[in-house]
Order: structure tokens, then C-alpha cells, then sequence
């Protein structure tokens, strides 16, 4: 299974300052897909457990929230409220490969943090100083927006946990939760990574209090009790804000498959019926709300609850292994699910009790989330398609047009006024009903003055009802797939669509750029005795001046690339991959990718099973190449050899493969090119362009 390997804060730092200058992006997040609110615009804050937020956007605890760079890209497409991946104490899971299938709606197999916890924190950490950089030194990285440092750029981290007391409980998650409350010793750390020619950077006074809010997952059948004991737990003993996570079969199992099959049309899915049983219900809900509440009160803590998890659904698909016979239902039809349960718990417990919403969330159905007064409003699968984080600034525009359309000033105006002018839409039909002698009315309560949590109640049933109606959840309208086209993916060029860099939620594949070339090799023939003849003539061609790499340490494989590409082979198997120490590139074996030494002087490769290296002789007067069996001096300049030899006497002669040589010489220059910086060459970055 492929592993995360964070990055060298110092490379991550380097790119944030330098990437903006030299190809107008951070993390190949192009400037241009960067969130900047309209002049003049609607107040967006909002308040999360009493802390002022920009927005109640932010990405859900996911792919989208791993690792550093996750955090950073989250924050430049807007998010203000981020939901750290899920933290539990088994942190070497095994997960399969490929592991995240959004060819429609959306499926996963992934379900919490592929880091070791104390990998985690220190990314948390490092993400959120990060973009305490950003919004402190916005014109040094190359943002010109003053909103970074004003309301609307504050941010929030909030804590996942799972799955149960004895867990989290461990010395190994509270050691994790002690360094969210305090990150002083693990912000020393980073901070003297900081290259001493980002001073500023170093003197910064970075927030050492990164969280003390806690979503609570309740995934895998945690029982009621458990849960109760886990939130009095980290409320009284933690002193922490708490967020309890729903699941969708709370809504029972009729009303479940009604939604699913009759109103919505997925009668393809089977859901996972053991989670009828094994979860938390409905009624114990009401309890464990009412119960925490007053205890949350108590104690001067807030409690609240997210709507919700994603649904168990029967592996029905060829896209994961048989060995899964579970995947997780996401997109369009949760969010029609989760919403009608979210109506019906707020009928039940009132207006009063803080809720979080994350099931299905784009762009179009923004608005109405936030007219539900739901904080904070995290998403995942959108994030997923192609676009990827920049996709986000297009859901502010949603909102900043639907609260001009209501001349609303701030969230709270536009929660009541989105009630208000619904009401006014009722009674206008209810008027109209009744001249013309309907007896079927509805009770529709009368317009008044309301507060803004009942005002967010009264939406969530409306947007409810529209969602059960809106034919854009429905099966029928979601079972495209992404088109390909009759091309193979290969080392060098593409079609170039550039879809597989965005789709990325680890910011993994990257560009960097070659001259094209045309020309003709051969082959070398070595026979026993040392002498050696060419082959037959080969052709050797790149066509585009820029290229596509995958930086292996930040990619886990999970297959997300491949699904929106064009072209077959998937871009995280036939692109090239690198990975950041000779370490990881030996762990992965016999995946193919390639290393680079520290110096940045050789490249070691494994292609096909076969390790082959490139590096330059120390006086520059050869490329000396070796195939684990031959070593061959190349002259640099014309690519013809000076000196052959074996590596061990041998009885049979042995072909070397030229095209091999030219591969790794060509991506060698290439990822090492100071006219863009990447993954690769950010280490010694400064040191090139110095020269």
C-alpha cells in the first residue's frame, strides 16, 4: 500500500513564497483559482463555538485535510473552517488500492487519517502555520488581497476523533490532543526549518492553541452509551468544544430506502443493512442531546451535532477490490438524506442546539445551507471533481448573489430573510388557495418577527422538501461517467488537459517543463569480452513543452486522477513518479518511480522491475549510466559513449536499453528546471536560482 511522506517543512515554505513569482500558483493552485471576495460585498463571518470564522465553508474531515499543503489550498479556495482528517488510535491501517471512486455521486473505502498520529499533528501544525504566513505576509507570497488579514481570513481548525473511549483515550491520542491544545514545542520545531532567507517568516507569532474542538465520529457501530461517555469525557476531562457526527440510518430503514429508491431512483444500491442495528438511533439521539447539552452548559462548553456521515452501501462496482465488500455513499443522493434527517432532528430538539452539515455540499446548494444557520458547512466529494479547490471561490458567488437577491448584510439577515420571503411565498398560496376554495391547505405559521435559529429551523424544512423535488439529485441524472479517448498514457506527453493536477487532493502530480525533441538513438550490444556494437535505430520524440510527474510521496494512490482522464492508464501509474528520499523509494517497491540523490546530482530509477541510475561524473566531462548490469560513460553533449564496462563477468551478451539513458537525463533536467518549482527540486531550490 502506497504511504504518505510529508514534505521537509522547509520545501513547503519555499514554494509558498517563491511559487507565487515564478508560475503564478502555490501548490500548483493557479492565482487566478484563488478566492477573493468581491469589493463591497456581503459579510460572510460566522461564529463556530463562540470563534469568529471568515465563512462556514470549509473542507470535511477527508482527503482534503491530510496533510499541510491540503490545509493551504483549502484556505486560497476560501475555507475558513477547516475538519481535520479523523484521528484514531490504530494508525497503520490497511486500505485498499484504489480507494476513492467519484465516476457520478461518490464512493470511498478510506474512512480516517493514513498518517501516524504524531505524522498528523506535526502536519496540522505545520498546514496551520502555513497559512498564518499567508495571511500575515499576503504581498511577500504574492497575494494582494487585504481580506487575508482581516475577518473575513480568519481561520478555524476543528479536531476529528474516532471511534471509541478506550482509543481516545490512549497516551498516544491524548499526547495528540495536549499538542492541538499547545503545538509550542512542534512550532519551535518547524520554525527553525524555515529558511533563514524567509526571516520574516521566522519571527512570526504563530497561534500555539492550533484546537480545542472536537468532531466526534461515530462510524462502525458505536453505541449510544459510548458515545455519551466519550463526549463527557473530552467536555469535562479535555475541556474541549464538542461536535457529535450523525448517521444516516438514524433516519430509520423505511424512510432510508424510500428516499434512496422510490423518490431518488438508486435502486442499483443495496445498503449495508447491519446499520440499522448497530448505530445510534433516533431516539437515543434525543436523549444524548438533551443529557449533553446541560452537561456541555455546565461546564462552559458548547455541544452541537453534524449532519452527517456517509452511508454503507454494498461494494456493487468493479472499482474497488472484491476484498471490499463495503464503500461509502456520498454526492447527491446523501445530501437529499441527510438533509431530511437534519429536519427531522431539529422538529424534535428545536432551534436551538448548533449544527454542522456536510452531505453533498456544491456549489448550486450552498446557499441553502447556509440559510440553515448550518456552522460550519464542510465538503468532500465536490472537492473531488474536476477543478479540485478551485472549485470553492464559485460557491461564495452562489452566496454573495443570493444574499444581494435578499438585500441581506450578513448571515444572520439572510437566514431571516430567506424565512421571511418563504413565508411571504406561502401565504400568497395559501391566498390563494383559499379564493379559490381549496379545502387541502397547509398550516403554514403566520410572518413574524423570529430569531435567527428559529428562522434556520423553518429554512431547513423548506430546503428539505425542495431537495426530495429537485430532479438534479436523482439517479437518472447522475450516471455519467467521464469520456475517454483512444489514447495511452506514457512517460512523456499527454494530451495535456491538465484535469489530473486540481483532482488531486494531496496536490501529488505536478508540471514541469522539456524541450521537445526529435531524434534517433540505438541500442548497445555488449558482448562477454567488453565489446560492444549499436542496435537497430529507435525513435525518440516529445512533443509538448510541458510535462505531467506524480510526486509519489504525496500520493496514496487512491485513483482519483485516473477517473477524470482522458486517457487510459492513469496518470499516477504511467507519469512518472518521484519520491523525496531514497528511503520511501525503497519502501514502495516494486511500484515503478524515481529518486534523486541529495545533491541533485543522480537519478536512480526502477522501470519495469529493473533499476537503472544516471548520474554526472565529478569534473562534467561524462553522464555515467548503469543498467545494474552495464555502466556506460556517455559524452554529454552528443549522447554517444566514451567507455563500457561490466558490472560482473558474464557469459551471454546484454542489450542495453539507450532509451532508458535519454528517459532519465531528460526528467532529470526537468523536474530540476528553475523555471518552475515542484515537489522535487524545492529542497535546493534556492541554492539553483542563487547561482
Amino acid at each position: 500500500m502506497a504511504e504518505l511522506v510529508p514534505a521537509p517543512f522547509q520545501d513547503l515554505v519555499t514554494r509558498l513564497y517563491c511559487e507565487p513569482a515564478i508560475q503564478g500558483s502555490i501548490f500548483e493552485l493557479p492565482r487566478r483559482k484563488w478566492y477573493v471576495p468581491r469589493a463591497g460585498g456581503p459579510d460572510m463571518t460566522v461564529r463556530f463555538h463562540g470563534r469568529l470564522a471568515g465563512n462556514p465553508l470549509g473542507p470535511a474531515a477527508g482527503p482534503h485535510t491530510q496533510m499541510a499543503q491540503n490545509l493551504v489550498l483549502s484556505y486560497l479556495g476560501g475555507a475558513r473552517i477547516m475538519e481535520l482528517k479523523t484521528v484514531q488510535v490504530d494508525d497503520r491501517l490497511k486500505i485498499g488500492r484504489p480507494c476513492i471512486d467519484m465516476t457520478n455521486v461518490g464512493y470511498n473505502i478510506e474512512w480516517s487519517q493514513e498518517l501516524r498520529v504524531e505524522d498528523a499533528l506535526r502536519e496540522y501544525v505545520a498546514g496551520s502555520m502555513l497559512v498564518h504566513m499567508l495571511r500575515n505576509a499576503p504581498k511577500q507570497i504574492g497575494v494582494a488581497d487585504p481580506s487575508y488579514s482581516g475577518p473575513m481570513g480568519e481561520v478555524l481548525y476543528d479536531i476529528s476523533l474516532g471511534y471509541d473511549l478506550a482509543g481516545i483515550r490512549s497516551e498516544k491520542v491524548l499526547r495528540f490532543l495536549d499538542g492541538m491544545r499547545d503545538a509550542r514545542e512542534v512550532i519551535e520545531r518547524l520554525r527553525a526549518e524555515i529558511p533563514v532567507r524567509f526571516a520574516a517568516a521566522r519571527d512570526l507569532d504563530y497561534p500555539t492553541r492550533i484546537s480545542d474542538s472536537v468532531t466526534l465520529s461515530t462510524f462502525h457501530g458505536c453505541p449510544a452509551n459510548e458515545i455519551e461517555r466519550i463526549c463527557e469525557f473530552l467536555l469535562g476531562e479535555r475541556d474541549l468544544d464538542v461536535i457529535v457526527k450523525m448517521n444516516p440510518p438514524m433516519l430509520g430503514r423505511e424512510r432510508v430506502e424510500h428516499l434512496l429508491y422510490d423518490v431518488l431512483g438508486y435502486t442499483e444500491l443495496t445498503v449495508n443493512p447491519q446499520v440499522y442495528t448497530s448505530g445510534l438511533t433516533f431516539d437515543e439521539s434525543l436523549g444524548l442531546c438533551e443529557r449533553l447539552s446541560r452537561f456541555a452548559a455546565a461546564r462552559g462548553r458548547s455541544f452541537g451535532f453534524k449532519f452527517s456521515n456517509t452511508l454503507e452501501v454494498l461494494n456493487h462496482r468493479s472499482f474497488f477490490t472484491p476484498d471490499n465488500p463495503i464503500q461509502y455513499l456520498s454526492g447527491q443522493p446523501l445530501y437529499v438524506i441527510t438533509l431530511t434527517l437534519t429536519d427531522e432532528f431539529r422538529r424534535a430538539v428545536g432551534s436551538d442546539v448548533p449544527i454542522s452539515f456536510s452531505a453533498g455540499i456544491d456549489r448550486h446548494n450552498f446557499p441553502d445551507a447556509v440559510a440553515c444557520g448550518f456552522v460550519p458547512i464542510t465538503v468532500s466529494t465536490d472537492l473531488l471533481r474536476p477543478g479540485g479547490y478551485g472549485r470553492l471561490p464559485g460557491y461564495f458567488d452562489s452566496l454573495a448573489d443570493a444574499m444581494r437577491a435578499c438585500d441581506a448584510r450578513d448571515i444572520d439577515d439572510f437566514i431571516l430573510k430567506r424565512c421571511e420571503r418563504t413565508d411571504i411565498a406561502r401565504k400568497d398560496a395559501k391566498a390563494q388557495r383559499e379564493n379559490a376554495n381549496d379545502s387541502a391547505l397547509c398550516a403554514f405559521a403566520p410572518l413574524r418577527e423570529q430569531s435567527v435559529p428559529d428562522a434556520g429551523r423553518r429554512n431547513t424544512s423548506t430546503a428539505a422538501a425542495a431537495a426530495r423535488s429537485d430532479p438534479r439529485y436523482r439517479a437518472h441524472q447522475n450516471r455519467r461517467v467521464p469520456k475517454r479517448i483512444d489514447s495511452q498514457l506514457e512517460t512523456f506527453d499527454c494530451i495535456t488537459c491538465d484535469k489530473c493536477l486540481p483532482v488531486c487532493p494531496n496536490a501529488a502530480n505536478f508540471s514541469y517543463p522539456t524541450r521537445p525533441v526529435a531524434f534517433e538513438y540505438r541500442d548497445i550490444i555488449v558482448q562477454p569480452s567488453g565489446a560492444w556494437s549499436f542496435g537497430e535505430p529507435k525513435q525518440f520524440e516529445i512533443g509538448e513543452s510541458m510535462q505531467i510527474a506524480c510526486y509519489a510521496d504525496f500520493c496514496n494512490e487512491c485513483g482519483n486522477c485516473d477517473t477524470f482522464c482522458p486517457e487510459y492508464g492513469g496518470p499516477y501509474i504511467k507519469k512518472p513518479s518521484f519520491f523525496g528520499s531514497v528511503e520511501s523509494w525503497q519502501r514502495a517497491a516494486p511500484r515503478d518511480g524515481f529518486v534523486l540523490s541529495s545533491d541533485r546530482q543522480e537519478i536512480t530509477g526502477r522501470i519495469r522491475s529493473g533499476v537503472c541510475r544516471l548520474s554526472q561524473t565529478s569534473n562534467g566531462a561524462a553522464r555515467e549510466f548503469s543498467d545494474g548490469t552495464i555502466t556506460i560513460w556517455f559524452e554529454p553533449s552528443k549522447h554517444v559513449p566514451c567507455k563500457v564496462q561490466w558490472a560482473d563477468a558474464q557469459s551471454k551478451p546484454h542489450r542495453v536499453d539507450v532509451g532508458l539513458y535519454h528517459t532519465l537525463r531528460i526528467l532529470l533536467a526537468g523536474v530540476l528546471d528553475s523555471r518552475r518549482i515542484n515537489p522535487v527540486n524545492a529542497g535546493n531550490f534556492l541554492e539553483r536560482v542563487s547561482r
